[in-house]
């Protein structure tokens, strides 16, 4: 198997105590492994969010929306490993598929000390300015992904009985965002009040209940600006948003620029 150059890599170590993080959704170029090496956080991947815990892998698909927002009063380390596309030979195929349907890679506690070793060891390398330097990393990241897809195991999720309705109203919110929908329709359907709904949803799942719309109505209707030949008008109609003004100005506000320039520079 050919070993390729490493285009774009970055490594990152980082410590935070009790203290949020709140980041934005962004995506990248390269693939991302990240490991929570102590503490939890909320993982936004796509529309799907994610409770991360100490010892737990993601990996994070190219050009995939993402954002992390850790919990209050919570310390935590990260390892956070970004690596270009260019290092993965077509024998990888199957394990990047595997990995990226996945998403959260929970690693049975038993395996947890050899992958460490390896992320410590790909930091090491990371670091020296010696001969065969990328060849080493290479050899290393393709090991982290085949003992991430070797030893995943799967976790049962645990929900609080007071964190459940979180869930309910995320499904809720994904099953009808492109309705009428926002903070008052949704509390009075559900039977609570708006201030409780805003805290309790911020709370269990790291991101306003607004904002989380907002998000997944942008994410439909950059879809559909690639994928179909619908007009601006039609598409706003399509992803809850009232007018196409309205949806323009959400969209440039989110994503820099206008649908049509989205669509001119992404569409193939």
């Amino acid at each position: 198997m050919a070993i390729k150059e490493i285009f774009s890599m970055n490594f990152l170590r980082n410590k935070r105590e009790n203290q949020i993080g709140r980041g934005v959704v962004h995506t990248h170029t390269e693939y991302e492994v990240y490991y929570m090496k102590n503490g939890e956080t909320s993982y936004l991947i796509d529309n799907e969010i994610f409770n991360v815990k100490k010892g737990d892998f993601v990996f994070i698909q190219k050009g995939i929306p993402h954002m992390t927002d850790y919990r209050k009063n919570s310390d935590h380390e990260r390892i956070l490993i970004n690596f270009s596309s260019s290092i993965i030979d077509e024998f990888f195929s199957e394990i990047i598929e595997e990995l990226a349907n996945t998403k959260l890679v929970h690693i049975s506690e038993t395996h947890i000390p050899t992958l460490e070793q390896l992320l410590f060891k790909i930091e090491s390398e990371f670091k020296k300015e010696q001969r065969a330097k990328n060849t080493e990393l290479n050899i290393c990241i393709m090991e982290l992904l085949t003992l991430m897809y070797r030893y995943k195991c799967e976790r049962k999720m645990t929900v609080n009985e007071s964190d459940k309705i979180c869930y309910d109203i995320l499904e809720y919110i994904n099953n009808n965002y492109y309705s009428n929908i926002g903070l008052g329709n949704i509390s009075k359907i559900f039977a609570i009040s708006e201030a409780y709904l805003s805290r309790k949803f911020k709370s269990v799942l790291g991101i306003g209940i607004n904002q989380y719309i907002t998000y997944i109505r942008i994410n439909n209707a950059k879809k559909l600006l690639l994928e179909t030949d619908l007009s601006i008008t039609e598409i706003a109609e399509k992803s809850g948003f009232d007018g196409s003004n309205y949806f323009a100005a959400v969209f440039k506000k989110s994503e820099g620029i206008t649908p049509s320039v989205y669509r001119k520079r992404n569409k193939i």
